[in-house]
């Protein structure tokens, strides 16, 4: 199976190109070639034809390359780390067309191609999740991406944080949260995150406890009061607080070169300069 996904992924790539290259050719025949020949006949038709072909098929490899960029604005999780990371732009632009199963595909040879790049697996993940609704798909993502890539602190934190209200929100599965609400107290300990979560898990455990009782199942009684104790807040909060002590102690060990920092954390430089000026460092 996944041998047919990397196959048709590349095909549907190539033609995808080969599109582009199509339509360069046809504006440039009728752009290029005719109003090269009325200026300066054969030779300006020639010349004219190659240089709008060759223009107008750069600008639109610009363009699919511009929907990366978009996309990484739409999808990217506030408040986590965001290192620098490989291009997407051939899946980014067939999820913008909405395209979604194609995307999947394609993010998923992306995934394959670098596993130790956390980006690839989120966007699938997102992806079944938010556009497909195939979320037991979104789910098995979400833990690829936690065994199988290289995460930050704070990617590890939201990507836990996902896990619980895919469970929670989507599933309407709360005894399966219990695990990672667990998992965020010992991973972070005495942070936002971890109170909040232990708080929960508190609920989690009266709760438990009347359905041992025969008074009412654990999950109807978890459904009533969803939303009143999620993480989710608390989760960014601490996320924030991870970047921040990752910057400062990124600028102390290159000597405050924003710089050297940037290369230090693998991210590029005017981004580290403006969560420098979000942190308020001097």
């Amino acid at each position: 199976m996944a041998a047919k996904r990397l196959k048709d992924v590349d095909a549907a790539e190539r033609a995808f190109r080969l599109q582009i290259l199509a339509w360069a050719l046809a504006v440039g025949g009728a752009m290029g070639g005719g109003g090269g020949a009325l200026l300066a006949g054969l030779v300006g038709a020639v010349v004219g034809f190659f240089t709008i072909t060759t223009l107008v098929y750069l600008v639109a490899q610009w363009a699919v390359g511009r929907a990366h960029a978009v996309t990484q604005t739409i999808y990217n999780p506030s408040g986590g780390s965001t290192p620098y990371k490989p291009q997407y732009s051939y899946a980014a632009s067939l999820a913008i067309r909405g395209r979604f199963a194609e995307a999947a595909a394609a993010y998923e040879l992306h995934a394959i191609e670098n596993p130790a790049e956390p980006e690839p697996y989120l966007q699938l993940a997102r992806l079944y999740r938010d556009k497909l609704q195939q979320y037991e798909d979104a789910l098995t993502w979400f833990r690829r991406v936690r065994t199988d890539a290289t995460l930050a602190p704070g990617q590890e934190l939201y990507v836990i944080q996902e896990i619980i209200d895919l469970y929670i929100g989507r599933l309407k599965a709360p005894r399966k949260a219990i695990p990672e609400l667990t998992l965020v107290c010992q991973r972070f300990p005495a942070t936002p995150a971890a109170r909040a979560a232990e708080k929960q898990l508190a609920e989690m455990r009266e709760m438990l406890a009347r359905e041992r009782d025969a008074l009412e199942p654990f999950t109807a009684q978890f459904l009533k009061h969803m939303g009143r104790s999620s993480i989710a807040v608390a989760a960014a909060a601490t996320r924030s607080e991870i970047e921040g002590q990752a910057v400062r102690d990124a600028l102390r060990e290159s000597g405050n070169d924003p710089e050297k920092a940037a290369e230090r954390m693998g991210v590029p430089v005017n981004q580290l300069r403006e969560k420098i000026r979000e942190l308020g460092i001097g």
